[in-house]
């Protein structure tokens, strides 16, 4: 452990001391019962609870809070967060949950999301109110990334690991489900309409940011949202002042959407979402490209939810996905030309939960299916390659799966699962396909609800995940441009991954431990995924770059393990929380590291509350380690620690302000696997203002 993360983690945890224990945000009041503090038939409080405590999506497609899942599952709001520094980028939404990381290049406003180590070519499935995105491109960059403003989001969701295959297939890695704002989030129950207004100022980069929204209550069977944003932005400077080359953006984004009640217990919701990127890309001694990027998603949902009927629960949706990525050469013998990468994704899923009781067990089974498409065309004029990195093709990923959740009293819970997936891929050049079931089953128990341990959870499981090649791994072919020119090789032989994974976790809830009011929630989770058939890509440099190779292979192997925890502590006055993962992963074939595991990471946070909670400051710490365990062919990275403050002010009922200190020692950083620096100290002022009537 390097003498500046050892710093850090001291400095953490005084920080976390001074405080108490961990927690890093409240959300708005949810169902006591749901959220596991209360037996049913009890009265229980109805005060507001912490973030662990939200109901949200579950790894089985129903809806539970994230403290009582036997599965490692984290949730951000995004609209009712007092308690860590504003989500303006992905990197911080995803800076507080263990094991998960947002890689983003300065040059680059599009994100991929790396979990537990997997990242790339959908092993992270990433969805937008029930649509898919699986926009890659081959580069320098991660192999796969989306487009969406985070201003459009209302609540985020992490599923960690394999467990959660009923989102469809491929996701060996974990799900990230992302849900836009809706009207019934927005408006008020006793409002028709409502309109706010959000400004953002920034102080590196020039950044300036500024959205409205607002819904209208037509009917109490009919009502309509909108939201749009602009957001504007130069480059940036690191801690040393330097300006990070093309780091600036010009960001339209927008949202429609509408929710519709036709009967009782019947709710259809259609939304259409349209992101518009510019920016210039390409460090500043390669070929650079003037980009564009438009990316839209329009779904329709489907969900039947009564109470009473213990027979059907249906959650069923349809969705298009479309990202059309242009760019033209600025530099180089090709400037004026373009080149282009579309993919387009369709498809569907359905899934019914049904409840019954037998032999004195509680049974709820889901029984779903889900298909999609990806349509990939990609073309350079200038016939440099671009199109044969990238190549077009069509690709198929069908399944269905089977899920029964068994209880007995409140101490026992046990899940079974089967899925099964298949895939077809087809171009000019090959076809595959191939098929798999895939089990799963996982064992909860509450040993000590009548002793002072009440609220511990403690469960172990075992799924196992199935990902098909994408288009580019298996097809890939021709010359590297410049003066490297080794060559692309394809592979249409190449065999699916398949992931085994075994996780033990903790879960712990509890209510009243050092005042009448005070919450803890704490996850806590050790997990190894063996992945075979893993596919890596392999350089084979023969000491001639014309008769070098690059292909992707499957190299036998790959193993992930881990641990990870998150927890928080809210006592109303003040409040803090803690979060870190440490991974290793290891090429079994060849027994160095695995390219994509991230480095171990801690980040703390700590605040108090004045003016009857209606100010709060707080204050992070992100300590980072050294990544020097990495394969030969990677450049390792620094240790470094962030120090972040923020502050937030309602000032009246429909006026809130907003501060935010980034990077406060101007630290000089790089992330792990990232060809640019982050940015230095930048400071964040925000506005919001609501109307509502």
């Amino acid at each position: 452990m390097s003498d500046r993360f050892l710093k850090g983690w001291l400095l953490t945890t005084a920080l976390a001391g001074s405080l108490g224990v961990a927690g890093t945000a409240p959300a708005f009041a949810q169902e006591a019962e749901a959220a596991g503090q209360c037996k049913p038939g009890v009265d229980c409080p109805t005060a507001e609870e912490i973030l662990l405590d939200t109901i949200t999506v579950s790894v089985n497609r129903t809806k539970k809070a994230p403290v009582n899942t036997l599965a490692s599952v984290s949730v951000v709001r995004l609209n009712d967060d007092d308690t860590r520094p504003a989500a303006t980028t992905y990197s911080d939404i995803f800076n507080g949950m263990p094991g998960v990381t947002a890689r983003m290049d300065g040059d680059d406003p599009g994100a991929s999301v790396n979990i537990r180590g997997l990242e790339g070519f959908g092993r992270v499935a990433m969805i937008i109110d029930g649509a898919r995105q699986n926009f890659q491109q081959t580069g320098h960059g991660p192999n796969g990334a989306f487009y969406l403003d985070p201003s459009l989001l209302d609540e985020v969701t992490v599923m960690r690991g394999p467990v959660a295959n009923a989102y469809g297939s491929g996701a060996i890695g974990g799900v990230v489900y992302m849900r836009t704002i809706s009207p019934s989030d927005f408006l008020h129950d006793d409002e028709t309409w409502a309109a706010k207004s959000r400004t953002v100022f920034g102080t590196n980069g020039a950044k300036a940011e500024t959205g409205l929204t607002g819904a209208y209550r037509i009917s109490d069977a009919f009502s309509v949202l909108g939201s749009f944003n602009v957001d504007r932005s130069s480059d940036f400077k690191d801690g040393d002042g330097d300006k990070v080359y093309n780091s600036g953006e010009r960001i339209h984004a927008g949202l429609l959407k509408a929710e519709i009640k036709p009967a009782d217990f019947h709710t259809v919701t259609l939304g259409y979402l349209g992101n518009q990127f510019d920016y210039d890309t390409g460090a500043e001694t390669a070929t650079q490209y003037d980009t564009s990027v438009y990316e839209q998603v329009a779904s329709a949902r489907w969900e039947y939810d009564n109470p009473d009927d213990r027979l059907f629960n249906i959650d069923a949706s349809v969705f298009y996905t479309g990202t059309k990525k242009d760019e033209t050469y600025l530099t180089g013998a090709n400037v004026g030309l373009g080149r282009s990468f579309d993919i387009d994704t369709a498809g569907f899923n359905i899934a019914n939960t049904s409840r019954f009781e037998a032999g004195g067990l509680a049974h709820a089974v889901t029984i779903g299916g889900d298909f999609f498409q990806d349509d990939v065309e990609t073309w350079d004029e200038a016939g440099a390659g671009g199109d044969l990195y990238t190549p077009s093709g069509k690709r198929k990923a069908y399944g269905a799966f089977i899920e029964d959740a068994v209880s007995y009293s409140n101490w026992l819970e046990v899940i079974g699962g089967l899925r099964f997936d298949g895939y077809t891929l087809d171009s000019s050049a090959a076809s595959t396909d191939g098929s798999r079931l895939s089990p799963k089953i996982t064992v909860g128990v509450k040993p000590f609800e009548e002793t002072v341990a009440a609220g511990l959870q403690i469960y172990g499981s075992y799924a196992e995940g199935y990902r098909a090649p994408s288009t580019t791994e298996t097809l890939i072919t021709g010359t590297h441009p410049g003066f490297a020119s080794f060559n692309f090789l394809p592979n249409p032989n190449l065999k699916p991954e398949t992931a085994h994974n075994f996780e033990i976790g903790v879960n712990y809830a509890r209510n009243g431990i050092f005042t009448a009011d005070d919450k803890l929630r704490l996850k806590a989770a050790w997990f190894h995924n063996r992945v075979d058939n893993f596919i890596d890509a392999d350089f084979n440099f023969t000491g001639n770059w014309a008769t070098s190779t690059y292909q992707y292979v499957n190299i036998g192997e790959g193993t992930l393990k881990g641990f990870e925890i998150e927890g928080m502590y809210d006592a109303g006055a003040y409040f803090g929380g803690i979060s870190a993962s440490v991974i290793d992963g290891t090429n079994e074939d060849t027994g160095e590291a695995l390219a994509t595991v991230p480095a171990a990471k801690i980040v703390t946070t700590a605040g108090m509350r004045f003016l009857e909670r209606r100010l709060s400051l707080g204050a992070q710490l992100e300590s980072v380690f050294a990544q020097d365990d990495v394969p030969s062919t990677v450049s390792p990275s620094d240790a470094y620690n962030l120090v972040n403050l923020f502050a937030s002010w309602q000032a009246t009922d429909n006026l809130s302000l907003g501060l935010e200190v980034k990077n406060l020692l101007d630290e000089t950083y790089t992330e792990y696997l990232s060809d640019q620096p982050s940015a230095g100290v930048t400071v964040l002022f925000s506005l919001n203002a609501r109307l509502g009537g």
